[in-house]
């Protein structure tokens, strides 16, 4: 079959971006998404090895196909007064990054410097490594310190009972142990930019994955000392940093970050419910930094009557200025809510509520 250049492009980054995911079955799988013969797409994976994007391995049935590295660095950096996180982007990482288009290439930009700059405010490390690893389909960024570790600092800071509680409060975002230097932006806009983000600090992993916009954490049977942090996009994503930050923007609110989207997920222990006050009361510390506030039940199933009272009237109650939005809410969700709103038919949320009620039904 004749294939034009368009299609001919969509072939090759098709195969790009697959490859990793099925190294051995990834002629069957181009083959049957655009109806090409078993010689046409040999020639195609061919044509990739031979212009150094794909590396084949074996013969025949047997072979395998893997995205070859493009480029890299890894270096130990030693932190002190004179570093700063300008120098190690522009270093250690930028040159690595050449032909990557300008939109991830700021998004690189904006995760370097911040992370680097954590560490060299808040680690109380000496050394540092700086890790950048290239294919044709991925980008990925890695930065580790030996430090206190940040779920650690961020217990100890604010006082918390487990540091668990710790991946919450950064998903919140507006988090910093030192107020005079920081906003507590960084790690909340970085984990947004990238297609997946993830802090590793103790025995907890603490992963965002942007395309599912699903928020992870688990726990890891060895400790890791310090905290490492990895951030992986893709080559050809199409968002820019600042689409990232004018998402976070309240509608009414011109200048500053004065929106967040919070994973109720992460409340969660391994199988427990919502449904205490105390639990209401850790979600809802220091929201009101903020004017919007998006609640995201994705993932929960039911919640107890005194966590939504807590959450629903009584918080909104006494933080007027706070608009808080549910969302992705289960019909037991959705049900305890509006029954925390019984007493009050004329509240605002009700609408809110019914109004989404019948989105459903349409959709």
């Amino acid at each position: 079959m004749s294939v034009d250049h368009k299609t001919s492009q969509e072939i090759q980054e098709f195969i790009i971006r697959n490859a990793r995911e099925h190294p051995t079955d990834i002629g069957r799988l181009t083959a049957e998404k655009f109806g090409l013969s078993r010689v046409a797409i040999v020639n195609r994976l061919g044509a990739l090895v031979k212009a150094g994007l794909l590396v084949a391995e074996g013969k025949t049935k047997a072979r395998r196909y893997t995205l070859r590295v493009l480029g890299g660095n890894k270096k130990v950096i030693q932190l002190g007064p004179e570093l700063t996180e300008d120098q190690v982007w522009l270093r250690e990482v930028k040159p690595y990054l050449l032909g990557v288009p300008s939109n991830v290439l700021d998004i690189c930009a904006h995760g370097v410097t911040e992370m680097v700059n954590n560490v060299i405010d808040h680690s109380q490390s000496t050394t540092a490594a700086i890790s950048v690893s290239r294919d044709a389909a991925t980008i990925i960024i890695t930065i580790r310190d030996y430090g206190v570790g940040i779920f650690h600092k961020i217990q100890q800071a604010l006082n918390l009972s487990d540091p668990q509680h710790a991946i919450l409060e950064l998903a919140k975002g507006k988090l910093t142990t030192d107020q005079t230097k920081h906003t507590g932006e960084g790690i909340f806009f970085t984990a947004r930019m990238f297609d997946e983000f993830s802090i590793a600090s103790g025995t907890l992993l603490f992963i965002r994955i942007r395309r599912t916009d699903d928020w992870l954490f688990e726990s890891e049977e060895v400790p890791k000392n310090g905290t490492e942090v990895t951030m992986k996009i893709a080559t050809n994503a199409s968002h820019t940093a600042k689409e990232i930050f004018d998402q976070y923007r309240a509608e009414f609110d011109q200048f500053g970050f004065s929106k967040t989207n919070i994973p109720l997920v992460l409340l969660k222990y391994e199988g427990e419910q919502l449904i205490s006050r105390s639990q209401a009361k850790r979600l809802m510390a220091r929201i009101d930094q903020f004017r919007e506030v998006v609640l995201d039940f994705k993932g929960i199933t039911s919640i107890g009557q005194a966590f939504a009272d807590e959450v629903f009237r009584i918080y909104r109650r006494e933080h007027p200025a706070v608009n808080i939005s549910p969302v992705n809410m289960a019909p037991d969700v959705k049900g305890m809510i509006q029954r925390s709103l019984s007493g009050n038919p004329d509240d605002p949320l009700n609408e809110y509520l019914r109004g989404d009620m019948e989105k459903q039904k349409v959709m």
